[in-house]
């Protein structure tokens, strides 16, 4: 158990002895391989998960089983989506997984619960943090409505080159057309043509973005 990672939780403060001694016993560190698929639509609520090494990945999943991806929480960051359960004004499915191989601190939904009905601080920190992943799930939404192809897959490169600050990604076309919901053939024809344009170089096993500027003029 991760005390301090516990102790930095903005409702930490706010709690009476009982109840920490109650978090800290029941909180327990879990390694998951990359690839671990940690809710599904199948599984049962696991908790929150504050993330310690390593990246989440969550997605929608469509009833003919299209996936696409609609946030990644990095190591730092919290995941309440993981409680879903325990929240009665969240009623839409996700599907969270192990991006790399992650380690995280899990408190168990039953807790969690528990200190929702007692504690208004705690209540308010679950239901804000979750708010703030529905954003993300409407700019997903948004994105699949209203993007045409070729925009997805120029705002995942541009995104994803900002947030790892590198301009050759490792990803292969598979996982790309994943991330946005799409077919691999589609997304390779979108990804030959950007190259014939000039703006990005294919590489085996991933993309090099050349001119960030131009693909970013792509993005609505």
């Amino acid at each position: 158990m991760d005390r301090i990672a516990l102790e930095n939780l903005s409702f930490w403060s706010h709690l009476t002895q009982r109840q920490r001694e109650t978090l800290a016993g029941a909180s327990r560190l879990i390694q998951y391989p990359a690839g671990a698929v940690i809710r599904g639509v199948d599984r049962d609520c696991l908790g929150i998960l504050l993330i310690q090494e390593g990246m989440l990945r969550i997605s929608l999943l469509s009833e003919a089983g299209r996936e696409a991806t609609i946030a990644r929480i990095p190591a730092g960051e919290v995941c309440v989506l993981s409680a879903a359960c325990s929240m009665s004004a969240i009623t839409f499915e996700v599907q969270i997984q192990a991006e790399q191989e992650t380690k995280a601190l899990v408190i168990p939904v039953q807790v969690v619960s528990a200190l929702m009905k007692e504690s208004l601080y705690v209540e308010n920190y679950v239901y804000k943090a979750a708010a703030q992943r529905f954003s993300d799930v409407i700019r997903g939404v948004e994105q699949m409505l209203f993007f045409t192809l070729e925009q997805r897959v120029a705002a995942y490169l541009v995104e994803e080159s900002a947030r790892l600050d590198t301009d050759t990604l490792q990803v292969t076309q598979e996982q790309l057309a994943q991330a946005i919901g799409s077919a691999r053939e589609a997304v390779t024809r979108t990804l030959k043509k950007l190259s014939g344009m000039g703006l990005v170089e294919l590489f085996r096993g991933g993309v090099r973005v050349v001119d960030r500027k131009r693909l970013h003029g792509l993005v609505p």
